[in-house]
């Protein structure tokens, strides 16, 4: 075969979209092989656009960059990528979500040597964009490009603000833009009509739609999407319902993204039955409903605890051949703990490993959080276990589920034990571990330990919250001791977190329980120089206490300083 007719042929293969891995290799050696120095570059760069096409090149980017490093070989008598190469592969380096790597090709670019275009400036855009880099990318845009910039060069750093939320800056920048006789087009209003609704501000979504309407633009279905996105997620799903309809006036056809969107927003109004209507609406005007328009209502039907509806849906999504991805079953996982159908766990589990979907860490602490509120702290470890043998990595809310488990239980030599084992394999505990232990020592009366512990934290660099406090005081309260009480509450002010009526009132009401007139009288005195109310339950407590006493002096007097001044 001639050089000539090998080369239309990749180029017929290429545009077909069918191409595969093996035969656009074979086609690449074939090119190789000519070895003639005028050969063009133009085959290569068909044969990278297609690679980079193929389904799952994730998979094969060492592949890709081989291929481009053959052509850079300077033993190698072949034609050097051009402007045109380059910008494929940074392109393609951004679509793997390896935007650095993407820069790197660029610094070889320059070296080479070769005049840059637009096109591959653009490239570096995304690049930077991508990196959140985006204020190297509007000096770029505005000072170094060596070629004027166009309507996608703004497109891309407009785009860069509004998704990091600097919506002015995007406006700032379209301004910009308009000032130099750039001509905005859809793509410039549809990032700033998404940038809008993603900040919550929809009536100036719809106004920048009227002006866009006004120019002679027409809105497409990324722009209704963005705005029926921005209405559900402000809770005015009718409003959305009514774009929907507005759009099909228009001769737009919605997409899965467009009723996923809708269906979620129905949910989160409480109206379960349309997003189930919607989900068939979708299927009925012939759209093939993805793994994320299920994921939305297998989550909504779990949550109302309609898990046999859940299971049905999975089912059906399984006969369509949409099989259920990692959130899928975490979805489900979640909604069979909570209604304590553990068996039915175990059974998915199983499913997950047979189609090769590894259980998480998010599963795994379902499991262990589900089983710990059920009382089972033992069970929760062999969880843990069982998750460390599978190569799946525990993280700090494992370990706090399984101590907080423990705490409840009151098995606080437990809580140290599984507290130690965390530690030692390297995580940090957060404030809620600690005082999940604290609470499980001091309902053993061992509040002294409790203290060390909560003295730990602190020398950890872990800033207590009332919470912390709130359990160090009642078992301080349950212990007997008034003058630790007194000196937990002046521990308080001094490290900023002032004692509130969630402090106070358990404090009181266990004085009143344990009759302890005399400290539960400093606690009120207390209070009241704070500024703090007691509520209604603490106030009948101590009255009843001081009345079986006798004290009804004492007892009126507690209630003309509190008439009017409870927190019910």
């Amino acid at each position: 075969m001639g050089f000539r007719q090998l080369e239309l042929l990749i180029k017929e293969r290429c545009r077909s979209g069918t191409i595969t891995l093996e035969e656009a290799l074979q086609f690449f050696h074939c090119l190789l092989a000519v070895e003639n120095p005028a050969t063009p570059i133009q085959p290569f760069n068909n044969l990278f656009k297609a690679l980079v096409r193929i389904k799952n090149s994730n998979n094969h980017y060492a592949t890709i960059f081989s291929l481009f490093n053959c052509l850079t070989e300077t033993q190698r008598i072949s034609p050097s990528p051009d402007v045109c190469s380059y910008t494929i592969l940074i392109d393609y380096c951004i679509q793997m979500n390896r935007p650095a790597l993407g820069l790197i090709f660029f610094g070889r670019f320059i070296k080479e040597d070769l005049k840059p275009d637009t096109f591959i400036f653009n490239a570096l855009l995304k690049s930077l964009c991508s990196q959140n880099r985006i204020y190297k990318a509007v000096t770029m845009l505005l000072n170094k490009m060596a070629c004027p910039p166009d309507v996608v060069s703004y497109n891309i750093v407009i785009d860069g603000f509004c998704k990091k939320g600097a919506v002015s800056k995007a406006f700032s920048l379209f301004k910009q833009m308009l000032s130099v006789g750039i001509m905005p087009n859809v793509v410039t209003y549809n990032s700033l009509i998404n940038g809008l609704c993603m900040t919550g501000e929809i009536r100036r979504a719809e106004e920048v739609l009227r002006q866009m309407q006004s120019r002679g633009y027409y809105p497409n279905v990324v722009t209704y999407n963005s705005l029926i996105n921005g209405l559900c997620k402000d809770g005015e799903i009718e409003k959305a319902e009514e774009l929907l309809h507005d759009m099909v006036s228009q001769g737009l056809q919605p997409n899965v993204v467009t009723y996923t969107t809708l269906m979620d927003g129905f949910y989160k109004k409480g109206l379960l039955d349309k997003a189930v209507e919607m989900l068939q609406c979708m299927a009925n005007n012939g759209h093939d409903p993805d793994v994320v328009t299920y994921n939305v209502i297998v989550d909504a039907l779990c949550k109302e605890e309609e898990i046999k509806e859940a299971e049905k849906l999975l089912h059906d999504m399984k006969s369509r051949g949409k099989d259920p991805d990692v959130h899928t079953y975490n979805i489900l996982i979640d909604g069979l703990c909570k209604t304590n159908k553990f068996g039915k766990v175990k059974k998915l589990l199983d499913e997950m490993v047979s189609k090769e979907i590894l259980p998480d860490t998010v599963i795994y602490n379902v499991i262990v959080d589900a089983v710990c509120k059920k009382g089972d702290g033992e069970e929760a470890e062999k969880v843990l276990y069982h998750m460390l043998g599978k190569g799946v990595t525990p993280d700090v809310i494992t370990y706090s589920s399984i101590i907080n488990g423990y705490s409840k239980l009151g098995w606080w030599k437990d809580t140290i034990r599984v507290f130690k084992d965390m530690t030692d394999r390297g995580f940090q505990p957060n404030e809620v571990t600690y005082t999940s232990i604290m609470n499980s020592m001091c309902k053993q009366g061992q509040t002294k330990e409790a203290q060390k512990l909560f003295d730990l934290m602190i020398m950890g660099g872990i800033k207590p919250d009332v919470v912390s406090y709130n359990v160090l005081l009642l078992g301080y309260a349950n212990d007997g001791t008034i003058n630790d009480v007194m000196s937990i509450l002046d521990r308080m002010q001094l490290n900023h977190a002032a004692p509130n009526h969630l402090t106070y009132n358990p404090l009181l009401g266990t004085y009143a329980k344990k009759e302890k007139v005399v400290e539960a009288t400093r606690v009120l005195n207390r209070m009241r120089q704070e500024g703090v109310k007691p509520d209604f339950a603490t106030t009948s407590l101590i009255l009843k206490l001081l009345l079986q006493m006798g004290r009804v002096d004492d007892a009126r007097e507690l209630i003309n300083q509190t008439k009017g001044g409870t927190n019910d």
